[in-house]
């Protein structure tokens, strides 16, 4: 980190190339959780809290925020006093007190409060629900802040039932009060080892075995008819290195039943690249899930200090929604906005013009793109206007001269807002942008925000593939024919070697997701073509055909049709096997008579928007999507796997 804000001291005068055909991740927000402080402001007079949580969710005035982390408290044993931190708004109540009682479903009312008004208000909102603890009655140390000396404190014959109670309270959520939970994330810095017995905050030590809670949490789920429009998030690490060892550690099973990948971004910050490679290689979204100055180091500015996590969250690790941990917090150094509770007013610390900085022009649907300098950041938005951001944590000005001549169109004006110390955010002169090209300066210790309208085209430029196989043990060659015995092994292993996502497909339905292929004990069945799809980190398409043969003679080959190498056609309404999907206005109408399907759909660069089961007859709104192209993929149980881009 300090490196970094070295950096942005150094460049007195830079040249900064924007690439709009370098698209990264698609972004779905800003957010909070609401714990603890929707624990204390549900409690204030509805006229007053409606006036604190517009400033939350205006998208012009405010921090426009639409994605809010619901805390589905444990609720600690009776007679335990000691959860006293966020002015008491620590001690958030669980929903089933005792083992043997009913659900006391008019348990914490004030953070409900607050989660109700923001439903009905903000424009599509996301809601994904977390838990710090169990009930106390399902831990070892009979205590929701932790385990002795920070053991794991969940009872080993209890998986089951939390899974049932996180899904249950999702379950209640969605068919009494309307709010349906996209993730329910079961850990909280599960790896950290400092949660303990009698400690002030809820928290539960999870350094093992949470693949078994994941799928735990993913049959519940499912059996309660909420999977796969809720799926499993996990794990909200504090250290990002911690999300990224975890992860890569699940099982198959576990990682079936998450569609994203949680982190805190308080530490760790060497393993952003790494992480978003890994989950984007699964088909996994991450998500920055909570953040702030847990190990701040150096004495820049808190504020711009936050800024560049920021910055490097998305940039770096490329996260699709950036949550802070509780923009109300006690602590000077953490909060966004200042609650007074007994006065039932509120103001604006530092952090909030900011975070204004950033969200107000990066809005839910834009789409991040390559810029070449590491204090800058660019977004396409659903408007086609480009977002640019410059941080200057140096101590002298800086200019920035943007390139923008790969773009086809490109505006001639760039709106500017600055964010300036100690608490400022002031619409500035536009900026000429002539012959795609225009210059900024950045003061010092400041945030530049710029807006440039009519931002089309880009080019993206594939992958090239290398085809390697081996058999056996042997060395790696560079072909695309292979010809095995029967009861050889085989190992399929092209490069790119890292930093993209491959999908397979070839004979008898056959369909992986990774890289290396490995086939053991090959017999003529396998014979066929395995056409191999690349997409690169910038969301390019590249495919290489493997032929396979193996050599029996009592079944020779038959060279076969060419499988389906993913290439749609552009009809409105598609009819594939039993299937039929048709767009209407808003939403797809998808009938089905072969049973149970999956529906998912994602974006040209294959970010995963949406899934969800399909049985008969749905109407899915999918108006989010609308303004751009996403393809619409079907799995049936046999996993036959169609798809259609619509626009």
């Amino acid at each position: 980190m300090a490196a970094l804000f070295v950096c942005g001291a150094a460049h007195a005068q830079t040249k900064v190339v924007v690439d709009p055909g370098k698209k990264y991740q698609l972004f779905e927000g800003w957010g909070t959780s609401l714990c603890w402080w929707a624990e204390l402001v549900g409690a204030w007079d509805e006229a007053n809290y409606t006036k604190m949580l517009g400033a939350v969710a205006d998208p012009d005035t405010g921090l426009g925020y639409n994605i809010f982390r619901y805390n589905i408290g444990g609720g600690d044993q009776p007679g335990h006093n000691h959860l006293t931190k966020g002015d008491g708004g620590a001690a958030v109540p669980g929903y089933k007190p005792t083992e043997k009682g009913d659900y006391d479903w008019t348990a914490d009312p004030h953070q409900r409060n607050v989660l109700f008004w923001l439903a009905k208000k903000v424009k599509d909102p996301i809601f994904e629900a977390f838990s710090n603890s169990p009930p106390w009655w399902m831990t070892n140390s009979g205590c929701v802040s932790g385990g002795v000396n920070g053991a794991d404190n969940l009872k080993s014959d209890y998986f089951d039932d939390f899974a049932d109670y996180l899904s249950e309270v999702a379950k209640h959520f969605k068919e009494e009060w309307g709010i349906t939970f996209r993730t329910v994330e079961p850990f909280n810095e599960p790896s950290a080892g400092w949660w303990s017995a009698n400690g002030n905050q809820e928290g539960c030590g999870f350094k093992n075995k949470q693949s078994e809670m994941i799928v735990e949490l993913g049959k519940a789920l499912r059996k309660k008819g909420l999977f796969p429009e809720t799926s499993v998030s996990a794990a909200d690490e504090s250290n990002i290195g911690d999300a990224l060892a975890r992860f890569n550690s699940y099982s198959a099973e576990a990682r079936s039943y998450m569609f994203q990948v949680n982190t805190h971004s308080y530490s760790g910050y060497d393993s952003r690249a790494k992480l978003y490679n890994a989950a984007f290689a699964a088909d996994k979204r991450v998500w920055q899930s909570e953040s702030g100055p847990l190990h701040r180091s150096g004495d820049l500015d808190i504020t711009l200090w936050m800024a560049d996590v920021i910055l490097h969250d998305l940039r770096d690790m490329h996260a699709s929604a950036w949550v802070d941990w509780q923009l109300s917090d006690p602590a000077e150094n953490w909060r966004t906005i200042i609650a007074d509770h007994k006065k039932q007013t509120f103001s604006y610390a530092p952090r909030f013009y900011m975070h204004a900085a950033f969200s107000r022009a990066i809005r839910p649907g834009s789409r991040f793109i390559d810029s070449d300098n590491s204090n800058t950041l660019a977004a396409i938005r659903e408007d086609s206007s480009l977002v640019l951001v410059v941080l200057n944590t140096g101590a002298s000005d800086a200019k920035y001269t943007f390139d923008l001549s790969k773009f086809a169109t490109i505006g001639n004006k760039a709106k500017v807002h600055r964010f300036t110390l100690p608490a400022a955010l002031k619409a500035d002169s536009d900026i000429d942008v002539s012959g795609k090209s225009f210059t900024v300066t950045a003061a010092a210790q400041s945030i530049v925000t710029m807006v440039i309208e009519n931002a089309t085209g880009g080019v993206c430029e594939a992958s090239e593939i290398i085809p390697y196989a081996k058999i056996h043990d042997g060395g790696w060659n560079e072909t695309t024919e292979v010809k095995v015995n029967p009861g050889d092994s085989l190992v399929i292993g092209p490069h790119p070697y890292d930093g993209g996502r491959w999908t397979w497909k070839g004979p008898n339905d056959f369909y992986y997701l990774g890289r290396e292929v490995r086939f053991k004990d090959m017999r003529w069945q396998s014979s066929g073509i395995y056409t191999g799809t690349y997409v690169n980190p910038y969301g390019c398409e590249s495919t290489v055909d493997v032929k396979v043969v193996v050599d029996d003679p009592a079944h020779p080959y038959v060279e076969p049709e060419k499988p389906d190498t993913g290439k749609v056609a552009l009809n409105p309404q598609m009819a594939v096997g039993k299937e039929t999907v048709s767009k209407i206005g808003g939403d797809l109408l998808i009938s089905t008579s072969r049973g149970s399907v999956q529906l998912s759909i994602y974006d040209m660069q294959g970010t995963l928007l949406m899934r969800r089961q399909i049985d008969g007859f749905a109407i899915v709104p999918v108006a989010n999507y609308a303004q751009k192209p996403y393809v619409v993929k079907i799995s049936s149980a046999k996993k036959n796997v169609y798809q259609k881009i619509f626009r």
